[in-house]
C-alpha cells in the first residue's frame, strides 16, 4: 500500500515537472517571438491615429522584424504616443531620419509599425529618440474615396446612356452624322478641301524653306548682309552718305527756290541789273557789243601769246614750262597704272 502511494507521488511529481518544463518552454518561446528577453533600444513616435495598433504588435524595418510596440498612451486628444523596443543588433542599421508609419501585416493582417527610409549620413537611433511620422492614407480614407468614385462612375454611366440614346435617335451633330447621308457627304467634301489646303500649305512651306536656304548660300548678297559685318557696315555708311546727300540736295533746292524768287523779283524791276538787261534794249545792245569786243580782244591776245612763244628771248621759258607739264602728265599715268594693281 505504501509502495503504491510512493509510486503515485512519483508519477504526479513527474507530471508536475513536465508541466513546469512545458510552461518554461512556452514562456521562452513567446518571449523569443515578442523579443522580451532581447536587449533593445527604446524609441518613440507621436501619431494622430494609430488605426487599431495595440501593444505587443511587431516593428518591421525593410521587411525584417526588429522589435515590438511597448506602450501606447494619449498625450492630447489628437496626439498618441507610441513607444517601441528595437533590438540593439538591428538598431545600428536604423538611422535617426527614418520614417514611421502604421501598416498591416498583409492586406487584412495585424497592425504593425513599419520603419522606412534613412540615410547613412545620419547616426543610428539611440534610447529616447523621437522618430518622424510619415504621412499615410488610412483604409477608411481609401474606402471613402472608392465610394465617391463609385458614385461618379454611376453618374458617368447614366450620362453615357442618355448620350448614346440621343445618338441612336439621330439627335445632335453626331447623331445626324450617323443618320443623315447629306451631312456626311458635306463633311467628307470639307475634309477633302482641308486636305487639299494642307497639301498646298505644305508645298508653300517647302518653297519658303528652299528660298530661305538660297538666301543662306555663302557669297550671296543676303548672306553677306546677315553674316558679313564689313558689308553691313559699308551699307550703313552708304545709307548715311545718301541721307546726307539728300539733306544737301533739299538745301540746294531751297536755295535755288530763294534765288529764283529773288531773280524773279529783280526781273520785274528796272532798277536791278537783271531787270535792266531784260527791259532796257539799249543796255542789252551795249552789253552785246562789249562781249563782242572782249571776244575780239581775246583772239588778238592769243595771237600775241603765240608770237611771244616763238620769240628768241622767251622761247626757253616756254620750253621749260612744256617739259614740266609733260613730266607731271607722265607721273600721273604711272600712279594711275599702279592703282588697279593694288586693288587686285
Amino acid at each position: 500500500m505504501k509502495d503504491t502511494s510512493n509510486r503515485r507521488a512519483v508519477i504526479v511529481g513527474i507530471f508536475i515537472l513536465i508541466g513546469v518544463l512545458i510552461f518554461i518552454a512556452a514562456i521562452l518561446t513567446l518571449g523569443g517571438q515578442k523579443k522580451t528577453f532581447v536587449s533593445a533600444v527604446r524609441v518613440k513616435a507621436i501619431f494622430k491615429d494609430v488605426n487599431g495598433l495595440s501593444e505587443g504588435n511587431n516593428v518591421w524595418y525593410s521587411g525584417v522584424k526588429v522589435g515590438t510596440v511597448k506602450r501606447i498612451e494619449f498625450l492630447k486628444h489628437d496626439e498618441i504616443l507610441v513607444q517601441m523596443n528595437v533590438e540593439k543588433s538591428a538598431a545600428k542599421y536604423i538611422h535617426k531620419d527614418v520614417e514611421v508609419r502604421v501598416s498591416s501585416d498583409g492586406f487584412v493582417g495585424n497592425k504593425i509599425i513599419a520603419l522606412t527610409g534613412g540615410t547613412d549620413k545620419m547616426p543610428a537611433i539611440e534610447d529616447g529618440d523621437q522618430l518622424q511620422v510619415a504621412a499615410t492614407v488610412s483604409t477608411d480614407d481609401i474606402m471613402n474615396t472608392l465610394q465617391v468614385n463609385n458614385k461618379s462612375l454611376v453618374e458617368i454611366t447614366s450620362n453615357l446612356k442618355v448620350i448614346t440614346k440621343r445618338i441612336a435617335d439621330g439627335q445632335g451633330t453626331v447623331g445626324k452624322l450617323l443618320s443623315d447621308e447629306t451631312l456626311y457627304n458635306n463633311l467628307q467634301g470639307t475634309l477633302a478641301s482641308l486636305q487639299k489646303s494642307a497639301g498646298n500649305t505644305q508645298r508653300l512651306t517647302e518653297g519658303l524653306a528652299a528660298y530661305a536656304a538660297k538666301l543662306q548660300t555663302p557669297g550671296s548678297l543676303s548672306n553677306n548682309l546677315v553674316s558679313d559685318t564689313v558689308v553691313f557696315s559699308q551699307l550703313r555708311s552708304t545709307m548715311k552718305q545718301l541721307n546726307e546727300v539728300s539733306v544737301n540736295a533739299n538745301k540746294m533746292v531751297e536755295d535755288l527756290k530763294a534765288t529764283t524768287a529773288g531773280l524773279g523779283h529783280q526781273l520785274g524791276t528796272d532798277s536791278s541789273p537783271a531787270g535792266v538787261l531784260l527791259n532796257d534794249k539799249q543796255s542789252a545792245a551795249a552789253l552785246k557789243a562789249t562781249l563782242l569786243n572782249l571776244q575780239s580782244s581775246s583772239s588778238k591776245l592769243d595771237e600775241n601769246m603765240e608770237a611771244l612763244k616763238h620769240n628768241f628771248l622767251l622761247r626757253g621759258y616756254f620750253r621749260k614750262q612744256a617739259k614740266q607739264a609733260a613730266k607731271e602728265a607722265a607721273q600721273k599715268e604711272k600712279e594711275a597704272a599702279k592703282a588697279p594693281a593694288n586693288q587686285q
